[in-house]
């Protein structure tokens, strides 16, 4: 940016003063100790309108909502569109620490804040010359990307124990995971602000011996749960997860399977007359359908390793999503294919999709989720997420919206925490933390093993690819993970930082 030394603004300013003084004595020059930067804009095209902030208090201008990541490569070189003052003079530091005048028809250098000063026609006409007013311009600009996940490693479930399949669930402020360890069930439980720290119970009168429960959910501040057995078709109610009884909200009721909750109800599956059908405990308390009025459970819903998430509509009305193993998996074409099921209140509906194209293939282990309006399947594997808006058509999510993965093209590269990598790994388990918008996955350790396609070192022209097969060991490990752009808006003055 060209600059102009102000010393001979100054005196130009003061000479036309005087000249001005001798031609009329009679009119009395008044002069503005207005040293206030009124408007200010940037030449932003290209990355849409972006307002300033001119905070008079602090003397600081900066945009609220923060430019794109990478901006810096426009920022170098910027204009200043706008910049309104009471006298027209605006200086900055040159070289040599002088007050220069800049010149906003070049460009200026953003990527660091910048200082300029303010001078009001008092100081140029020397009356009062300490009318000026120093700015700090700060360009702020988004250090991630706004629709990428942000992965960071929170700690290890055990170190001392070998975790092995397991099931997580939130109670109120707490995660809990299930594990069979030696033969034993038990529970490590951390609270959600504070996953760091993990510690291992046995439980307490437990119901379901050395097995995991075959479901478990939590509502209304207590956890419910049915056994792997389920022979007697009770099932288990827990305050911490702990210490279990049986519950009497499932009173008389033989009980196959817990679904989902709703913020009224629990979705289940019971017997009746050697009948499957759905049920919910609104239905137990209100005897709002007798047994002839229940929807019998069709052959395709899935029988087990559920998973469902819950959501609410554009209109208020709560909904669950679920999807699970089954004992036929479905067809999609030419391929397995996983089917959602859905709830809004009265029936269950299954998602068949329309072709292969549109279909969610069948995963290990698979998980739902509903996160920032859209629905996400993953499972073992972890190769990526599919995504879909209503439960219906799916594919793959953005690659954003990933899985951490890594470059292994070099020769002895190893995933590491600060290096990670999912691929390939399996026997995990997942919660969402809906308050905080954390995706947490569990995992059990072990050997992780998957393929990738490489440029083919033989092929000279690289016009081939060859596949190699990568493996490495992992720990029980804890992960979270976030958009990018939910924790901006939770936290719009460190965003991005």
């Amino acid at each position: 940016m060209r600059i102009k030394f102000l010393s001979f603004i100054a005196s130009f300013f003061m000479v036309s003063f005087v000249i001005t003084s001798c031609l009329d004595d009679d009119n009395n020059i008044e002069y503005s100790p207005d040293a206030t930067i009124h408007a200010f804009e940037l030449d932003t095209t290209g990355l849409g309108k972006y307002k300033f902030t001119i905070d008079q208090l602090k003397s600081e201008i900066y945009n609220e909502d923060s430019l794109p990541v990478h901006a810096d490569t426009i920022i170098d070189k910027i204009l200043i569109t706008k910049l309104t003052t009471a006298s027209g003079v605006v200086t900055m530091k040159d070289q040599s620490g002088k007050d220069s005048i800049i010149n906003i028809a070049d460009s200026i250098d953003l990527r660091k804040p910048i200082k300029l000063k303010v001078w009001s026609t008092e100081a140029l006409a020397g009356t009062s010359p300490d009318q000026t007013r120093e700015y700090t311009i700060s360009v702020r600009v988004h250090k991630h990307d706004p629709d990428s996940l942000r992965w960071n490693y929170v700690a290890n479930i055990s170190n001392s124990e070998s975790i092995k399949e397991q099931k997580t669930v939130i109670l109120g402020e707490n995660i809990l995971t299930y594990s069979v360890v030696d033969n034993v069930l038990k529970v490590y439980i951390a609270q959600k602000g504070n996953a760091m720290s993990w510690v291992s119970n046995s439980l307490e009168e437990n119901p379901f011996k050395n097995s995991l429960p075959s479901s478990i959910l939590s509502y209304n501040n207590k956890l419910y749960a049915t056994t792997a057995d389920n022979n007697d078709g009770n099932v288990y109610e827990s305050t911490n997860g702990i210490k279990w009884e049986t519950s009497g909200l499932f009173e008389n009721e033989h009980v196959n399977l817990l679904l989902a909750p709703l913020s009224n109800k629990i979705t289940y599956i019971k017997t009746i007359n050697g009948t499957k059908v759905f049920a919910s405990t609104n239905e137990i308390t209100s005897n709002a359908k007798t047994d002839q009025e229940l929807q019998v459970v069709p052959d395709d819903f899935p029988i087990g390793n559920i998973s469902y998430t819950t959501y609410t509509t554009a209109t208020g009305l709560e909904g669950i999503m679920l999807i699970g193993e089954h004992a036929k998996q479905p067809i999609a074409g030419d391929i397995e294919a996983i089917v959602p099921w859905g709830y809004m209140g009265s029936i269950w509906v299954s998602f068949p999709p329309n072709n292969e194209e549109t279909s969610c293939p069948v995963l290990q282990t698979p998980t739902i989720m509903y996160y920032n309006n859209q629905f996400y399947i993953f499972g073992e594997k972890f190769e990526s997420f599919y995504t879909s808006e209503a439960g219906l058509a799916w594919k793959k999510a953005n690659k954003k919206f990933s899985f951490p993965y890594q470059d292994w093209s070099e020769a002895d590269f190893k995933p590491s925490k600060e290096q990670p990598e999912f691929r390939g790994r399996e026997t995990y388990s997942s919660v969402l933390d809906d308050k905080n918008d954390y995706i947490y996955i569990l995992f059990s350790g072990g050997s992780a093993s998957f393929e990738e396609e490489v440029e083919d070192e033989e092929d000279e022209e690289k016009s081939s690819k060859a596949t190699k097969t990568h493996t490495y060991t992992y720990e029980s490990e804890v992960w979270r993970g976030r958009l990018n752009q939910l924790w901006f808006d939770k936290d719009p003055l460190n965003a991005g930082k």
